[in-house]
């Protein structure tokens, strides 16, 4: 029997829209389950490693009194999988808007535009987070 391709990216947009839940509910938890460990970043010029914990309190510090009011793709997104599986990446391109205090505590908005692609390795049955490229417009 062969690989369900379809069946793959499927699971794919699902760990997409965990993450979206994630960044909805505050949970750094659920934003970090699916990434490696280390999870490579590229953004702003500079390309990071960081752990897996460590990018789980980094989540916690930026969830922390923050309201997330639109995590939105809008359009959808584009997402391969290798013909064996193995590999897959997805490009998205998200409106975000959140309230946050800063830190004198006065109530900030902030809204962009997220685009970029992850990058995923299937690692023992399951789809794991391996690069996250990404731009704000």
């Amino acid at each position: 029997m062969g690989i369900d391709l379809e069946q793959e990216k499927n699971k794919l947009l699902e760990i997409s829209e965990n993450i979206r839940q994630a960044h909805l509910e505050l949970d750094a938890d659920a934003m970090v389950s699916s990434f490696a460990d280390p999870v490579i970043r590229v953004a702003r010029g500079a390309i990071s490693r960081i752990s897996r914990e460590d990018a789980r309190q980094n989540y916690k510090g930026y969830f922390r009194d923050s309201v997330y009011h639109e995590v939105d793709d809008l359009e959808p997104p584009i997402v391969r999988v290798s013909q064996d599986a193995t590999m897959g990446w997805m490009i998205s391109r998200t409106r975000v808007r959140l309230t946050y205090k800063d830190e004198s505590g006065d109530e900030m908005e902030r809204a962009f535009v997220y685009a970029g692609i992850v990058t995923y390795e299937k690692q023992d049955g399951e789809w794991v987070r391996m690069v996250n490229v990404s731009t704000i417009e």
